[in-house]
C-alpha cells in the first residue's frame, strides 16, 4: 500500500466519532470496534499488514498511537482517522 504523505499534512480538526446508533448497526466493520484500545497484533489483523508496515505507518505519522514502555496501543479514533485520510475515492464514477 502506497500512501501519499501530502494527504497527512492536512490539519486534523475533525475527530471521527462512533455514536451509539452507529454501534447498533449490524455492520461487521463497525462491530469489530468493541474495545477502547487495540494492540499491535489486533491492528495488524484489522489492516492485514505486517509488523514492519505498521511500524512504518506509526513512524511516518500516518497512524496515531499511545505508547507505554515497549507496548503500542491504538484507539478506534486512531484507526478510523488513518483509514479516512488514506482513502481514495473511486474515479470510475465521477
Amino acid at each position: 500500500m502506497i500512501i501519499n504523505k501530502n494527504i497527512m499534512k492536512r490539519p486534523v480538526t475533525n475527530q471521527i466519532t462512533i455514536n451509539e446508533k452507529t454501534m447498533q448497526n449490524d455492520n461487521p466493520i463497525i462491530s469489530m470496534f468493541d474495545k477502547p484500545f487495540y494492540t499491535n497484533k489486533e491492528v495488524m489483523k484489522m489492516l492485514d499488514c505486517t509488523e514492519k508496515t505498521l511500524r512504518k505507518y506509526r513512524n511516518d505519522g500516518f497512524l496515531g498511537y499511545s505508547r507505554m514502555g515497549d507496548k503500542y496501543y491504538y484507539t478506534v479514533n486512531d484507526i478510523l482517522m488513518f483509514l479516512k485520510y488514506t482513502h481514495v475515492d473511486p474515479y470510475q464514477y465521477s
